[in-house]
């Protein structure tokens, strides 16, 4: 099996945890190639920069192993989803449709 299509294929094992997939969700639709910025917030989570949505720190964690996303030094860098990430994404959304 080629590198790209086992890459395709384990995307289609990740199950991610509902909180972690709207996370991703997030990401995605307001990256444009510059990184969402979050701030930290009371009781170990971050909110989205311009918005009232807050997270838990360790919903990041799913995405960050699965390389969904790039935190960057995890602390004061934007974060950015990844071309994994979308395609994550894509493949989830083209089986919803199917």
């Amino acid at each position: 099996m080629t590198h790209s299509a086992w890459a395709r294929s384990e995307q289609r094992t990740v199950s991610l945890p509902p909180a972690a997939l709207r996370l991703l969700r997030e990401i995605a639709q307001r990256d444009t190639g510059a990184g969402v910025a979050f701030s930290s917030a009371p009781y170990g989570r971050w909110q989205m920069d311009g918005t009232a949505y807050k997270v838990n720190d360790r919903t990041f964690h799913p995405l960050d192993a699965a390389d969904f996303i790039d935190i960057g030094n995890g602390r004061t860098d934007r974060v950015k989803v990844t071309a994994a990430g979308r395609a994550y994404l894509a493949t989830l959304d083209g089986e919803g449709s199917a």
